[in-house]
């Protein structure tokens, strides 16, 4: 059987944006889940 998981926000991609979306969404109190396929943080933010 599935697991089924209750959330107010699925975020896809834990990218730079993905990742502060997340973070400031559980620091309002709200239930996150952040799905990634590979590492998290897969960008450079330094141009």
């Amino acid at each position: 059987m599935a697991e089924r998981i209750k959330a107010d926000f699925c975020i896809i991609g834990a990218g730079s944006g993905g990742l502060s979306v997340a973070a400031g969404a559980a620091q309002l109190g709200q239930k996150v889940v952040l799905i990634e396929k590979h590492k998290m943080g897969g960008d450079c933010l330094n141009t």
